[in-house]
């Protein structure tokens, strides 16, 4: 039986590592044995989606060149045995549609597809640039907000951008957090049966419980046991053993060692703290992107702290020599 793209978009949304060298050079090897790594942990069709060049990828960083090298890395290395997705964050709707295109040809299922912003944009914005990419390319699409990257009085979809989606056949889901929660809500009860929800607010299970299809997962780079244990929690319908351990692990342990102010940051990107905390569990990718700035060493203390005192480290798989 085939599979459709929506069957597809469902499970443990894996943002991956862009892999660097000290000069900032793209590593593609590292790339390559780190999915294969995945794969060979369980990551795969039903349970998983692989997404590079995404914001833990620092995907806004990287050369037209580099994106194109690690899309054809990402579908070589995935062999059709995990779903795959590559990040599009580009203000331009004709550069946002041949990189889709780029990423069409190489095999790659879908693309998390950015909102367009310099300045916040306007519904009819948004509308005309997802129109722009989706008659550009046949791959699937992951529409993403990001109401925390926008400019004062920042943008959320819309449900009248919902609607548009649900006629666009491309567009198979949402990458979806939002700071109103009634809207959040909202949109994932009308919504739901028609577009692959994958949480990326995490309150708990409450999104799995209203719809949502799958959820964003970082910690997986590090420890693939504990994110598919997740998962079959959600698939089961196990939700009180899924936000227990969730709790344990993932929300409680920053609680007391993490101040409020150090669990948000101002900057330019994800790479800081991406980085940093993937490196406290082992996967070293190197140094971030030019030009941000790195977090005080206060925050990294914090950080250690919690994943000392949370028990995740007895989930940690990962070993250095796998990219050597």
């Amino acid at each position: 039986m085939t599979l459709t793209r929506k069957d597809r978009l469902v499970g443990i949304v894996v943002s991956l590592p862009t892999f660097t060298a000290a000069d900032h050079t793209v590593l593609l090897e590292p790339l390559r044995k780190h999915v294969r790594w995945l794969v060979s942990k369980g990551l795969v069709t039903g349970s998983a989606v692989l997404m590079g060049s995404a914001g833990l990828g620092e995907g806004y960083f990287l050369t037209d060149a580099e994106f194109c090298a690690i899309t054809d890395t990402l579908a070589e290395a995935a062999n059709g045995e995990v779903p795959t997705m590559v990040g599009i964050f580009d203000l331009s709707a004709r550069a946002a549609a041949e990189k889709a295109r780029y990423a069409a040809r190489a095999g790659i299922d879908f693309v998390q597809l950015a909102l367009p912003h310099y300045m916040a944009p306007s519904e009819r914005d948004v509308l005309n640039h997802f129109r722009y990419v989706h008659d550009a390319a046949d791959i699937g699409i992951m529409a993403y907000n990001i109401p925390w990257a926008m400019p004062a009085p920042g943008f959320d979809l819309t449900r009248g951008l919902f609607e548009e989606f649900t006629r666009m056949p491309h567009v198979v889901g949402v990458k979806w957090a939002c700071h109103n929660m009634q809207h959040y809500l909202r949109m994932l009860r009308i919504y739901g049966d028609r577009l692959n929800f994958i949480d990326n607010l995490i309150i708990f299970s409450l999104g799995i419980r209203l719809g949502a299809r799958g959820y964003i997962d970082w910690h997986a780079n590090a420890a693939p046991r504990l994110s598919l244990k997740f998962w079959e929690l959600l698939q089961t319908g196990k939700y009180d053993e899924f936000d227990a351990l969730w709790a344990k692990l993932r929300f409680d342990p920053s609680l007391n060692v993490v101040a409020p102010e150090q669990q948000s940051w101002v900057g330019v990107g994800e790479g800081p703290t991406a980085r940093l905390t993937l490196k406290l569990l082992g996967v070293d990718s190197g140094p971030f992107f030019p030009a941000q700035a790195a977090m005080p060493p206060s925050y990294e203390a914090a950080v250690r702290a919690a994943f000392d005192g949370s028990g995740i480290r007895e989930w940690v798989d990962w070993k250095p020599s796998i990219i050597e």
